[in-house]
């Protein structure tokens, strides 16, 4: 069941989707995205599977400066950037990422907003990104299928978010380089604790895990790490 709150914020999605799509048609939006030089690496890559990826995840909060806090990530090494805003309707999303993308050359970012069809990923990697959620838990089979595919066809990373055995099933049959669990941006020890431990014996040995949500203590760090994530997002 999804949220009434994310259920507003996705019917605010759409309709400026379909404003956009009006604007500029998807060729145009391709070229852009041709344009792009080629995804950086991000938990896509062949390697020691006792590495655990460290991704700063970036968001809209009271003071608010994507590039700052993007620079401010790499100076301490993290891996990757998570970039989501939509917790709250806010639609400059693709314009903050495309300023993140051109100040972090060397860093892949992940998107983790909600992505809605085929031409919105064309937009996401238009702007820079080199991987994306896709919410199994939002999205129908066929839009999960086709969003999945394009991002495969832009050499994306590809991280399917489930939150329920069946939707893992359906989803690593996409053949994801990750599989997140859980809903929010934010991770509920209760509540996505019980969830991977009770899901993580389904996924595929050469597929990475890691939570959705972003941790806020060395304790949760343990905690998942202690269950075999391959990532974490941090704040």
């Amino acid at each position: 069941m999804i949220k009434a709150d994310v259920q507003k914020i996705l019917a605010a999605k759409r309709k400026s989707l379909a404003i956009r799509q009006q604007k500029a048609p998807p060729a145009a939006v391709n070229a852009l995205a041709e344009m792009q030089e080629h995804p950086r690496p991000l938990l896509s890559l062949v390697t020691d599977k006792r590495d655990l990826a460290i991704i700063g995840q970036i968001t809209l909060k009271e003071i608010y400066d994507p590039v700052a806090a993007a620079l401010r990530y790499i100076r301490s090494g993290v891996d990757g950037i998570a970039f989501f805003t939509d917790h709250t309707i806010y639609s400059k999303s693709l314009d903050d990422l495309l300023l993140i993308s051109r100040s972090t050359k060397q860093h892949g970012i992940i998107y983790q907003n909600y992505v809605l069809d085929t031409y919105h990923v064309a937009e996401v990697r238009a702007a820079g990104a080199s991987s994306m959620i896709a919410y199994a838990s939002v999205l129908s089979r066929a839009a999960l299928r086709n969003v999945v595919s394009t991002a495969q066809r832009w050499k994306m990373s590809i991280i399917i978010q489930v939150n329920t055995l069946d939707e893992l099933n359906y989803s690593v049959q996409l053949a994801p380089h990750v599989i997140s669990f859980g809903m929010d941006y934010l991770f509920d020890v209760e509540r996505d604790l019980k969830r991977i431990e009770m899901l993580r014996q389904y996924v595929p040995y050469n597929v990475r895990m890691m939570a959705t949500g972003c941790i806020g203590t060395f304790e949760e760090a343990a905690m998942l790490t202690e269950l075999g994530v391959d990532a974490i997002i941090v704040d």
